[in-house]
């Protein structure tokens, strides 16, 4: 195993690769839910993203932060939580007060219109732009990790964890934290364990036993709403073999895919708007047919979210620091 000096100067293409992957999921995820699809195969899709791409993004996001395990000075501990407020919790922020005039405008339009009332609930992780909570989550998250883990730690913590989401997950607690700090935790050991996790991939039986794990809990999840710490496991697991295998056999969707998780949180925090006046435009206004919706709702969401960042809202020092955390 790699120490950690070594690790923290490794550049690891497969978790962008994995990164591109998922942004790809939660764009379409919403773009399915943007729609409101009510039939059965797209209720099943829906289900399959949303069994493990969010624990992804926590589990991707710890496997970059295990330099953690190494702080021992205040002033480190200081300057990590600086950078993860100004990097989650700027972006949180802008976004909701931006989102809250086209929730105004769109209220009629919602699937579920927004209470403005309870716009003071924006600092509690209540954000009118809905998809921000991963930003807020993950920051508590990092910040509970920072002062928890320590290498010595790091099994017991991790199965500690496991049991609190797992018991998050079955009775379906509202607050998120319990149930996503596992996944950061989990990031982080298969960091700090990396090559004995690259190595259990070449054992056929596992990698067999996880894929029928992750099939048969997402029928239990779809059917009855149960098993889903378990798809969320086994699903991000999977995810992060099959980036593994992209960067071993170079394969041409290499490129895109790693572009995609270069900007993935840009593309996370514009698709919402991006996709949510899309759908006006194309579904509550044009009437278009309910698959072109989702298709097109997609292509923008991912399309427009990538090139307005690149070309037009990272050429600005103000855009850089408020809507993507860059100070």
């Amino acid at each position: 195993m790699e120490n950690s000096t070594q690790q923290n100067k490794k550049y690891y293409n497969e978790i962008t690769i994995a990164k591109g992957i998922g942004i790809l999921l939660v764009v379409l995820g919403h773009a399915l839910k943007q729609t409101g699809v009510s039939n059965v195969p797209g209720n099943a899709v829906i289900s399959i993203i949303y069994s493990f791409h969010m624990p992804l993004f926590f589990v991707l996001s710890g496997f970059v932060s295990v330099k953690i395990l190494q702080y021992s000075k205040m002033t480190e501990y200081i300057n990590y939580i600086k950078s993860r407020a100004a990097r989650l919790l700027i972006p949180y922020f802008v976004m909701g007060i931006l989102y809250m005039p086209l929730k105004y405008f769109m209220n009629r339009f919602a699937i579920n219109p927004y209470d403005f009332s309870q716009s003071w609930k924006l600092i509690l992780g209540d954000n009118p732009n809905t998809t921000m909570w991963f930003l807020y989550t993950l920051f508590w998250v990092s910040v509970i990790a920072l002062i928890l883990l320590r290498r010595s730690v790091l099994l017991p913590m991790l199965i500690a964890s496991a049991i609190l989401s797992c018991t998050a997950f079955i009775f379906n607690w509202s607050f998120r934290i319990p149930k996503y700090l596992f996944f950061f935790i989990l990031g982080i050991y298969i960091r700090d364990h990396y090559d004995k996790f690259t190595e259990i991939r070449k054992n056929k039986l596992i990698f067999i036993l996880v894929a029928i794990a992750f099939i048969i809990c997402n029928i239990v999840n779809y059917q009855m709403g149960r098993g889903e710490f378990i798809t969320s496991v086994s699903g991000t697991i999977l995810c992060m073999w099959f980036s593994l295998w992209l960067v071993e056999k170079n394969v041409r969707s290499y490129g895109v895919l790693k572009s995609l998780g270069d900007a993935s949180m840009d593309i996370y925090i514009l698709s919402d708007p991006v996709q949510t006046v899309s759908r006006l435009a194309l579904w509550n206004i044009l009437h278009m047919p309910n698959i072109l919706v989702i298709i097109l709702c997609f292509v923008s969401g991912t399309g427009i979210s990538f090139i307005a960042a690149k070309y037009i809202l990272r050429r600005f020092k103000v855009f850089r620091i408020l809507l993507f955390g860059e100070c």
